[in-house]
């Protein structure tokens, strides 16, 4: 089973790879939630089904990316953190910029829940 510090950090390298679909296949549940802040809650989604669903979707409409950071994990017991900005030009070109702080909870060696904070 893979310690926390071990998730952390194989997120961190898969996204930074922009394997985002291979990051939900291989650290989080079959049961893992993923919540939006309050604003976008709507784009909340249970179960790692529809989490790839939905970054299959949001990754389809991408026409190019402008600016991909991520920030080394921080780690508590059972949670870890990352900052994340992502820019990007959407193929209707509209223009999007993220900044936000993504908390993972794990359990069991996988990750049971990310939970998103931005505007």
């Amino acid at each position: 089973m893979m310690k926390i510090q071990e998730i952390a950090n194989s997120l961190v390298d898969l996204l930074r790879q922009k394997k985002f679909l291979d990051a939900q296949v291989q650290l989080f549940t079959i049961d893992a939630i993923s919540l939006e802040p309050e604003l976008y809650k709507q784009r909340s989604v249970f179960g790692l089904d529809a989490m790839i669903i939905k970054e299959k979707r949001f990754l389809s409409n991408i026409k190019k990316w402008n600016h991909f950071t991520i920030s080394e994990p921080l780690l508590s017991l059972d949670h870890f953190t990352i900052h994340m900005i992502t820019d990007v030009t959407l193929k209707n070109e509209e223009r999007i910029h993220i900044d936000e702080i993504i908390v993972y909870e794990v359990e069991s060696g996988k990750i049971i829940k990310e939970q998103f904070f931005y505007k």
